[in-house]
Parts: C-alpha cells; structure tokens; sequence
C-alpha cells in the first residue's frame, strides 16, 4: 500500500516565515522558499498566487523479479572519425544467472553490441552519424537499449534515445575578456530563442500536446534555444524528446529564482535528491547544453539590496558553489555547469559584466531607459531581456467584459502583475506611436512596440556575432491570461513579437545599423555551415513609398559570420527634419530573385513619422490545403497585422511593411474550424490593421 499525506503549503510556509523570515520576490506569498514547490505557484510579476497541492503527474508501484535497473548513463568520446560510447548501468541483481547487454542501433539501422561487465560496456561506433544543432545538420538519434537477464529471460529494460556529439560551453578568451558560447562538435553556435514557464499556473493543464504545440511555434520562429526557467517545474521527458528530435539546445536552470535559502539537514536531503533524480532523469538527451544553478539569486546577492543574512549567504555559496556541482561530478560530469543566471563564474562578483558570462540586461522597462539603450552594450550572451504588450483581444475578452476594456480597469489591472507595469506600457508607448484612443488599437500598438524593441536589440546582437554568441529574450510563453512580455500568449495565440522573431531569428538575417542614422550600414549574419551568395537590395522611399534612391550589390557571406555588406551615405536626401520625417530606407536580401530577409528603418520615431492615409488591397485564392492572401497597397503601410475575428490562426508570415510598388503573400492552412469555411466566410472574416 501506498499512502501519501498532503498538507497545506500555504500554512507551512506561513509558519516557518513567521518563525523565521526568508527573502523572496515581492510579488509572491512570504515564505515560499522554504518548501520544495514551484516557485511561481506563490505568485510572480506575470503569476497569481495559487499554491494549489497534490499529484499532478504519475505515480507507479513497480515490481522486480531477479533484479533491476536502476539506471544508465551513456558518455562518448569522440576522435578520428570515432565515438567510443561507454554504457554505465547501475543494475541490482540479487538472483542467480543473472547477465546484462546494452544494444546501440544506428538510425541507418546497424546494431552494436556489447557485454555489460562490472556496471560497464564499451562499444566502438565508427561513421557516426552526428547530432546537430537544428540549421547546421540533421538529428540522427541512437536507440540504446540495455536488457537484464536471468538464465536467459529478459527480467527488466532500459531504452533511451542519445545524439552522438560533442556540445559544451566554450568560455576561451578573446579580445573582449572570455566568450560565453555553445560549441557542437566543434563549432560555435549563436544560441536564438526564449525562456520558457510552466504553460499553466495549473501544473495538471499542462499536457505533451499542448507543450508540443508551443515547441513547434518556436520552431516556426527559427529557434535553435530554449531556456527552461528555475522558478518553475522541470518539464516532462516528452520535451526534452522533442528538443532532442528537432535539434534545439536546452539550458536547464535547477529550480531555484531570486530567492534566499537555508541549508537545514531535512532541506539539503530534499534538494540533493531532487538534484540527483532529474540528472539521472535528463542527462543522457542530446539537447541538454548547460546545467545552471538558478535564476538570478547571485545578482541579487551583489547589487539587489537583500537583508543582511549572512546565514543564509554562506548557505547560497555552499549549495551552488559546492553541492550541487560536486553532485553533478558524480552523475553527469560530461554537461557544463553555470552557478546562476546571470553570472561571470561565481563567487557573487561581477554579475553583469560584458565581458564574461551571461547577462540580464532590464535596464529598458524595469528601469525605463530609451529603446535605444540596448544598442549601447555588447553582451557576451544576453540570457534575458524583455518588454510587455496586451495579449490578444479575443484572449482579454475571455476574462473581460465590455465595460473592463480599459487599461486602468480593476480587471485588467489584476491581469497586470508587474509593478508600475501599465505605467510602463505607456511610458514606451508615450515614446514611439500616437496614443491610441481605441482599446483594440492599444492592443495593437503595445504589441507594435514591443516587437520593435525586441528587434533592435535581437538584430544589434547577431551583427556582433562572435562577440555575442546567445539571445534568449523573455518570455516565450504564459502560465495565465495576462499582459507579460510573452511572445505567445495562454491560448497559443501569436503576438506581433513571434512572427518579429521568424525574421530576426532567420538563418539568414539582413540588418541595419543606424547608430549613425545618415550613415547607416546593412549587415549580413550568416548562422548557417555554409557561405552563402546573395544579393542586396536598398532603397529610399518618401512617404507615398516612391522610390528616391537604390543600391544593389552582390554579397558572399561567409559560413557562421556577421559582416558590413553596404554602407550608405544619405546626408543628401535627408537635410532637413521634414525629409527625416516623410523618407524611409527598405532593404531586402535576395536569393534566387526571392527575398530571404527584408526590412524597414525610418529616420523617426513611428510618432513622428508622417504616415499618409494607404488603402490595402486583399486578393484572396482557395487551394485544397490553404487560403492565400496577396496583399497590395498604394502607399506606405507599416507593421501590416492580418487576423480573423472568430477563429484563431497563424500566417506564413505578418506584421510585415507594404510599400506601393510590392505585394506580400501570404497563406493560412485550411485546419480546425477553417477546414469547413467557404472563401466567402474567409473575406468576411479578415481584418487588416496597419500603423
């Protein structure tokens, strides 16, 4: 039999805090870090406080006969076009004629095999076929399969899925002081992606198909990165099977964030434990890049202004510093270990340096510094960053009623949990577009900015390209309906930013410095193996979106590089603040006469710029699979936002300029409730924003 007593972590928590306080984040229930539970269950700047209690993911009795594997761990070495895979099983045999065998077959189907002797076998693969990093090769993954016998007779198993590769952090030093930068097999990868929270602040919402619908769009937006954040849940094994599957890299926070704890015996027996099951869990999938030991608590440490606790202090140093490296020396000693997030190595010094490590950089919103100020640093790996927008109106009006459409309403500033955070939306907005009288334009422009503040800085890192070598903007993903920094929000519903990051996170990315504004300079990044030959295309238009000027040159981009393709000069064309106001440069970057990356720098602020009034036209066509849009328009039409007012759906691509000579198309897949829609239904439902 087993029995479980549940008891109540909110009066657990209470009691000890009052016993003895702890620091934790303002936003949540005093006391949380003393239990062993989610973090963000007791609130955080984008969380309720819902500490619910229970099971939420399977529990199983199992029973042995003869013996049992308790687990495995594969390592490789890799050399001369060789991988020497070691198979160590922990394995209890407690009957006679007892014999254990770890198989390795090849995606190509070739089968290796060998003997496991005192815990161990070793197997000689030659050709391996590599695991890469998604965009610089394929995702071949080996099926090891470790069976325990007794005279014979399978009595107990052990199958996973490994990737053969090599992938590390390389922290070598440069002229910039130690890069920060994950190498696979030997090359250096320019990490793209997000950090990721629970889907839920439910944990038992949360489900395989859901977490697998969230992985695809971030694939969608060409990720090659995801973070798993250390205030929440470590997510099934059904994730790591997809990051391993399609070739993303995972920095795996340990669930520890901004937060002070004690090193009593009962606590550090729960957390060695808990350190130890998911490490043994999750070590052997090829995606798992880094090891960290928390969210941001040696930055607080340093600069936040914590109470003094020098109990509490030492204990910081003693479990990230000490145990929980010394542990990973003993059941994973092949994955990189970072002591927190941001960090330069340790030691609580130097948290935010630019020129070691990983960095947070809040400056812009926390702390309301100008767009522009990203483009000020050259971070070695910019681990968070971020910038809020209002979700979807369809998502408010599933907690809103028509009379809470407004910002400063009680409803949807209870789905406003970052302090002064509405303040914030339109101290940015303030700054970079008309103020917008309608609450669905708000919507809209709130989500225009934020994917233009993401941009610039997303776009200033990859031109630095080997100076920086990581972006991972915050956040990919809500646990509730609220307004957040989120690409995508609780529905699954796409925010301006994630269809910003398809292009900003393309392989092929062309980019416009305009720190000079009058001298601005277009940059090829190139994050493919390959070099690629393109051509560049850029011109000045006016407002009416004639053009006034062109440039076209031939380019060759070198493999994983970042260089100056075409300066410009348009002192000229823009002498005076009314042209600065009325002309803008587009660019495109061409391969076989199809644009790969495209984009659009205006010389002002949107609020300045003098937009002219632009009508867009919509050509629709119907395909067995698909409705296709070619969209026209007779003038200039910035951040073009294509959405159906009942029905959900993702373009192939939106949030996309028009200018009058160019036409854009555009399609939806026929799936769901648009399956059964006719082309009528399809126009009448269409709407077209633009700014």
């Amino acid at each position: 039999m087993l029995r479980l007593d549940i008891h109540s972590p909110s009066r657990y928590v209470t009691e000890l805090y009052q016993k003895r306080p702890l620091w934790g984040v303002d936003s949540t229930m005093a006391g949380y870090p003393y239990l062993r539970k989610a973090h963000c269950m007791f609130g955080w700047d984008w969380g309720p406080v819902l500490p619910d209690l229970g099971i939420w993911r399977d529990v199983t009795i199992r029973g042995c006969v003869g013996g049992r594997i308790r687990d495995v761990y594969y390592t490789q070495r890799h050399q001369q076009g060789a991988v020497t895979l070691t198979c160590q099983a922990h394995i209890d045999a407690w009957a006679e004629g007892c014999d254990a065998v770890c198989t390795v077959t090849a995606p190509d189907g070739r089968t290796f095999t060998a003997p496991i002797q005192a815990g161990k076998a070793i197997i000689q693969i030659d050709t391996p076929q590599l695991w890469w990093v998604r965009n610089l090769g394929d995702q071949p993954l080996y099926r090891c399969r470790v069976e325990l016998r007794q005279n014979g007779k399978t009595v107990d198993h052990h199958e996973r899925r490994i990737g053969l590769r090599t992938l590390t952090i390389s922290q070598a030093e440069d002229e910039w002081g130690k890069e920060f930068c994950f190498i696979n097999n030997g090359v250096k990868v320019f990490a793209m992606g997000a950090n990721y929270i629970p889907e839920d602040q439910l944990l038992p919402r949360c489900t395989n198909a859901r977490t697998r619908r969230l992985l695809e769009d971030c694939k969608a937006a060409n990720y090659n990165f995801i973070r798993v954040w250390g205030g929440g849940v470590y997510p099934g094994t059904d994730f790591y099977d997809w990051c391993d599957e399609n070739g993303f890299i995972v920095w795996q926070d340990f669930m520890f964030a901004c937060s002070a704890y004690l090193l009593t015996p009962a606590f550090e027996a729960t957390v060695r434990q808990e350190i130890i099951d998911n490490v043994i869990r999750l070590r052997n999938h090829p995606s798992l890049g880094l090891w960290c030991g928390n969210n941001e608590i040696e930055s607080a440490w340093e600069g936040w202004g914590l109470p003094e606790d020098p109990q509490a202090k030492a204990d910081y140093l003693a479990l990230f510093e000490g145990i929980i490296p010394d542990l990973l020396s003993q059941y994973d000693p092949d994955t990189f270990y970072w002591p927190s997030s941001p960090s330069s190595g340790g030691g609580i010094r130097d948290t935010s340096s630019n020129q070691a490590g990983d960095m947070h950089y809040w400056a812009v919103w926390h702390n309301f510094k100008p767009i522009e100020a990203f483009r000020q640093y050259y971070y070695r790996f910019c681990s968070e960053y971020g910038f809020e927008s209002l979700p979807n109106v369809k998502t408010i009006r599933a907690f809103a009623e028509e009379k809470d459409l407004d910002l400063c309403s009680n409803v949807m500033e209870a789905h406003q949990k970052c302090t002064q955070g509405n303040e914030k939306v339109m101290f940015y907005l303030a700054q970079m577009v008309n103020y917008p009288y309608d609450f669905e334009r708000l919507i809209y422009c709130s989500q225009l900015v934020q994917a233009d503040c993401i941009r610039s800085n997303v776009e200033h890192m990859r031109r630095a390209r080997g100076r920086c070598m990581g972006s991972a903007y915050w956040q990919v993903n809500d646990s509730n309906p609220v307004i957040s920094w989120s690409s995508i929000d609780y529905f699954g519903r796409w925010k301006g930013l994630h269809y910003a990051a398809r292009r900003f996170y393309a392989p092929l990315l062309l980019s416009c410095d305009d720190t000079d504004p009058l001298r601005p300079v277009l940059h090829v990044t190139n994050d493919t193996p390959t070099a690629q030959d393109v051509k560049i295309v850029c011109r000045l238009r006016d407002h009416r979106a004639t053009i006034l000027r062109e440039w076209r040159i031939d380019a060759r981009s070198a493999a994983l590089s970042s260089q100056p393709c075409l300066a410009l000069d348009v002192e000229q064309q823009i002498s005076t603040a009314r042209e600065k106001r009325t002309r803008y440069l587009e660019y495109a970057l061409l391969q076989g006469g199809t644009a790969v990356s495209a984009g659009t720098t205006l010389f002002v602020r949107p609020k300045a710029f003098e937009f002219l009034p632009v009508r867009i036209d919509a050509e629709m066509t119907e395909s067995d699979d698909a409705f296709s849009l070619t969209l026209r328009a007779d003038g200039f039409a910035k951040s073009v936002c294509l959405s159906l007012r009942a029905v959900d759906c993702v373009f192939s691509d939106n949030w996309f300029d028009l200018h009058g000579d160019q036409k854009v198309t555009v399609y939806t897949k026929k799936e769901g409730p648009l399956a059964a829609w006719s082309a009528d239904t399809f126009r009448e439902q269409l709407e077209i924003k633009h700014y």
